[in-house]
């Protein structure tokens, strides 16, 4: 598992699709046209974490040549410990910079649900507002009122 499976109760940061075939994002059921791919970031993410894997391998066989043929006295024992060291340590930043671009994606689609959960949410509570009398119905284009009320009456401002 990656984390990112549904929580408790169906909700959690899973993106994808439910088994009826409903788009999910971030556990919340959207539009098909709500998605959006991330495919550069995902296929950067892969990238950088095959390149961690090449380097990790590349180390293990340069101490791996070293130990089946080695010098006689040892010598240059310093210089690939210190060598392989550091290719892991870059190995190891660069699997790092694949997690990031994988958190990049994952914190894309937490923002994008939360936009369309707010939207959903003012849509809703506009219409709770029309039907009680407190505010005017939206018109047929789905706008309240015509013009800005800065742009027109007393308190108008001066362009």
């Amino acid at each position: 598992m990656d984390g990112n499976g549904p929580g408790i109760g169906g909700e959690g940061s899973y993106t994808g699709y439910t088994t009826d075939n409903r788009p999910l994002l971030a556990g919340i059921h959207v539009r098909e046209d709500d998605l959006e791919p991330q495919k550069g970031l995902d296929i950067a993410s892969v990238v950088f974490r095959v390149a961690a894997g090449v380097i990790l391998i590349l180390a293990l066989v340069q101490f791996a040549a070293w130990w089946i043929d080695r010098p006689p006295g040892g010598a240059g024992l310093g210089l690939l410990i210190g060598d392989t060291i550091r290719l892991i340590v870059f190995a190891g930043l660069l699997w790092a910079a694949g997690d990031l671009a994988s958190l990049a994606i994952k914190t894309h689609y937490d923002i994008r649900a939360a936009r369309i959960l707010l939207a959903r949410q003012t849509y809703m509570m506009r219409q709770m507002a029309a039907a009680r009398g407190e505010v005017e119905p939206a018109g047929p284009d789905g706008h309240r009122r015509e013009t800005d009320a800065v742009e027109s009456g007393a308190g108008a401002r001066p362009r």
